[in-house]
C-alpha cells in the first residue's frame, strides 16, 4: 500500500530547508539507507533550488511549490509540482565533467546531479504546472542509522599568518547557507589571506550552491598566487566531488593538521 504525505512551502530560497527535512524524514521513514538519503536530500535541493531561482526567479508573489512523497513497493518516488512557466530541465544541457577543470562554469550542475542521484528523473507539465519526478529505489537492507543533522548557524575563520587562515564549516553547505561561507571567504580574501584552509570534517552535506563557492574562492585565491585547500571530507562529499571531477581540482588530505603540515614553506 503506497504512504503519502505531502507539503507546500512558499517559493523562497529560505524554505528548502525546511522541504528538504521532510524529504529525509519521508525517506528514512520508507527504508532507504543513509546514502540514498543524503541523494535524495541533495535532488530535492537542487531541484527547488533551479525552480525558485529560475522558474520564479527570485519573485515572491505569494506562489508555492508542493512536494509529495510516497512508497510504492521497491520505490521512493518525490513530485515537486510548481506554477511557474512551462519548462523542462531535463532538455538543459549538462555540464561536460570532461571539461578541463580550470575552464568550467562553477554554475549549471544542479540538474546533473539530480540525473546522477535519482534512478529515475521524469516531467511533464499537466494543469499548467509543472511536475518533476524523482524516484530513488530502495535497496533490500534497511538504514543503519538516520544522518546527522549539525547547526549550521556561523563559519569561524582565524588566521594563520599574514597569508593564510582556517575556516571551519559545519552542517549544510546548500542554497542560503553558503551565503555564510562565501562571506567568511571574501573576507579573508580581501585582508590579503591567499592560502585558505577549509576543514570540512563537520560538513555533512553540500549542494552544487557550495560548490560554486568553494570554486569562485579557489580562481580568486589562484589569480592571487595562493590556493584553496580542503581536508576532512566525509565520505558523502567526497563522492559528490568525484562526480564532478572536482577531487582533481582541490588539494584534498584526510583532515587539517595534515593539509597545515603540507603547507609550502616561503611564499
Amino acid at each position: 500500500m503506497s504512504e503519502v504525505s505531502r507539503l507546500a512551502i512558499p517559493a523562497r530560497l529560505e524554505e528548502v530547508r525546511q522541504a528538504c527535512d521532510f524529504v529525509v524524514e519521508a525517506a528514512e521513514q520508507a527504508g532507504l539507507d543513509e546514502r540514498a538519503v543524503y541523494h535524495c536530500q541533495m535532488a530535492v535541493d537542487e531541484a527547488l533550488t533551479n525552480i525558485i531561482e529560475h522558474g520564479f526567479a527570485y519573485h515572491d508573489d505569494g506562489s508555492e511549490i508542493e512536494i509529495t512523497c510516497q512508497t510504492r513497493q521497491d520505490r521512493f518516488i518525490v513530485t515537486i509540482a510548481d506554477a511557474s512557466p512551462a519548462f523542462n530541465p531535463l532538455l538543459h544541457e549538462a555540464p561536460n565533467p570532461s571539461e578541463p577543470l580550470d575552464s568550467r562554469e562553477p554554475g549549471g550542475w544542479g540538474i546533473y546531479f539530480i540525473r546522477k542521484l535519482m534512478d529515475d528523473v521524469t516531467y511533464e507539465r499537466a494543469n499548467n504546472r509543472n511536475l518533476l519526478t524523482l524516484v530513488k529505489r530502495i535497496a533490500a537492507a534497511r538504514r543503519s542509522a538516520a544522518p546527522g543533522r549539525a547547526e549550521d548557524t556561523y563559519f569561524p575563520a582565524r588566521a594563520l599568518d599574514a597569508a593564510a587562515a582556517v575556516i571551519s564549516p559545519t552542517g549544510r553547505l546548500d542554497s542560503s547557507t553558503s551565503l555564510y561561507l562565501e562571506h567568511v571567504l571574501e573576507v579573508q580574501l580581501a585582508s590579503g589571506r591567499t592560502w585558505l584552509y577549509v576543514d570540512m570534517a563537520a560538513v555533512e552535506y553540500i549542494a552544487s550552491s557550495g560548490l560554486k563557492v568553494l570554486v569562485a574562492a579557489w580562481r580568486r585565491a589562484r589569480e592571487k598566487g595562493g590556493d584553496v585547500v580542503l581536508s576532512g571530507l566525509q565520505p558523502r562529499i567526497v563522492e559528490i566531488f568525484e562526480m564532478v571531477g572536482f577531487d582533481l581540482l582541490f588539494q584534498v588530505f584526510p583532515d587539517l593538521d595534515t593539509a597545515l603540515a603540507a603547507r609550502p614553506a616561503t611564499r
